[in-house]
């Protein structure tokens, strides 16, 4: 009897920890989902700092060929870094970026994304005519990879006509996106693909926490 006892107990127990393990591990997942379903539904919403932009103030200073860009209702976010920074609004995104990151030494890079997210060295900056590369963690493990490793866990909610907002020496670039794709591993092609236009490629890994896949997603300069 008092065998059985202890058995249930420890049964019990050892799935208590096993749930809080399995809690805890998911955490950054299940809390960007939470926020990112409260925001969508319109039950939160993101303050301070925020206006919204009249499509006079946006026309008036676009002077690019993307006509057709809907300048309706542009929700402006004070970055936390004037000096480089991006903001996507959709799903909660203000983080500072590492400029001028070598992608192929991964203790500098790895280094750079706990400070924020990094730009590869070499390619486009903001209003450049070119390919712009810039990624980030989405991760499980926040407590091993610094204060950002979560923060483009929900890149897979962006569609094509979202909007991306990169600060760069204190003047804000906005981006459309025009496409999304999953690619394989470390596929180099997103990074290798040349634009005669100013794109941002933004990459992530894919599932977070995974380095099976990486998201991709492109935005074209509309002002």
């Amino acid at each position: 009897m008092i065998l059985r006892f202890f058995t249930k107990v420890l049964g019990d127990l050892f799935f208590i920890i096993g749930l809080g393990i399995a809690l805890f591990t998911y955490a950054p997942i299940i809390y960007s989902e939470v926020v990112y379903q409260l925001k969508v539904g319109g039950l939160i919403y993101s303050e301070p700092k925020k206006e919204i932009l009249s499509s006079e103030q946006l026309n008036s200073q676009s002077n690019l060929q993307e006509n057709s860009f809907d300048y309706e209702n542009i929700e402006s976010t004070t970055p936390v870094s004037q000096d480089f920074d991006v903001i996507i609004d959709k799903i909660s995104v203000n983080a500072p970026v590492v400029a001028n990151v070598d992608i192929t030494n991964e203790k500098s890079y790895m280094e750079a994304l706990r400070s924020g997210v990094a730009h590869a060295g070499g390619t486009a900056l903001p209003g450049q005519n070119g390919n712009m590369f810039i990624f980030a963690h989405s991760s499980l493990n926040f407590w091993q990879l610094g204060p950002y490793a979560t923060v483009f866990n929900l890149l897979s909610k962006l569609e094509i006509g979202d909007t991306v907002v990169i600060y760069y020496e204190g003047k804000g670039y906005v981006y459309s996106i025009f496409e999304t794709s999953i690619v394989h591993g470390w596929n180099t092609k997103p990074f290798d693909q040349e634009y005669a236009e100013p794109v941002v490629t933004l990459v992530t890994c894919d599932p977070p926490g995974t380095t099976q896949n990486r998201r991709v997603v492109k935005g074209r300069l509309v002002l």
